[in-house]
């Protein structure tokens, strides 16, 4: 994984930043043009989905915003096509990765087929509530991995934003089609073994939670950091590659003020 998670945050971003946005900017909007973070930094991530094992992958740490049009939050990258007046509602694109697994990865995978990673993506929707932001995707298998689809939806808030630190989290769902999950989770007749039973992965909605922060170094520097958690659904937790149901990933980075 340790390429193809730079690959995917780079892709999340460039496809985020491809996407046409020709809605015009707001001219009440107090700084034009790219708002937020972007840098470097290490990322600790699981060796699979479900596994016990991490590796430490260096990768771009970006949290931006490209006049409330674009949005690039690490993995998730957004355009947002149309728009209410007030930018409170807004309707376009929105773009993740879901990450698979190679034999090597894990004692339980040996001898399995490898499990590519997919690019998903699909229409958004966002709503920036008084108490909170809420977002809804319906994501398809844009790269033919799975060839299935998931529908995902998070409410996200700032609790701090002072001139030298920021603070906020994250509450989100991720519902699996069965096709998904049984590509990623599930053990085909030829990958029986004495220790790995046939199985057969059904749908399922997972739950995430997330932490992000910063703290502003100076005018044009951050450390930024986070933490996110997944637990997996019980169909997919009960995979026999599964090894811990709760998937975690930490980072921390150098970034620039855009």
């Amino acid at each position: 994984m340790t390429c193809h998670l730079s690959k995917a945050v780079l892709c999340a971003c460039l496809a985020a930043a491809c996407l046409p946005a020709e809605a015009a900017p707001d001219e009440n909007s107090a700084k034009p043009g790219w708002d937020g973070t972007a840098g470097l930094g290490p990322i600790v991530v699981p060796r699979y989905t479900g596994g016990k094992g991490t590796r430490t992958v260096p990768a771009p740490i970006v949290f931006a915003t490209y006049n409330e049009i674009v949005r690039i939050d690490l993995f998730r990258g957004a355009v947002y096509l149309l728009s209410s007046d007030d930018k409170k509602l807004g309707f376009g694109l929105a773009v993740e990765p879901r990450f698979g697994f190679q034999a090597s990865d894990g004692a339980r995978l040996s001898g399995m087929s490898r499990r590519r990673h997919s690019l998903e993506g699909g229409p958004s929707f966002a709503w920036e509530l008084p108490f909170a932001d809420l977002s809804v995707s319906y994501f398809a298998d844009l790269t033919g991995a799975s060839r299935g689809n998931s529908f995902k939806g998070f409410v996200q808030r700032d609790f701090l934003d002072t001139d030298r630190w920021t603070f906020g989290a994250l509450l989100g769902f991720d519902r699996m089609s069965a096709r998904t999950a049984n590509y990623y989770f599930g053990v085909p007749a030829p990958e029986v073994t004495a220790n790995r039973a046939f199985y057969r992965a059904e749908g399922g909605t997972s739950a995430e939670a997330q932490a992000t922060g910063a703290y502003k170094l100076d005018k044009s520097h951050s450390v930024v950091f986070g933490a996110n958690a997944t637990r997996l659904n019980p169909h997919a937790a009960a995979s026999p590659i599964v090894e811990t149901r709760v998937v975690k990933i930490i980072w921390l980075g150098y970034s620039w003020n855009l």
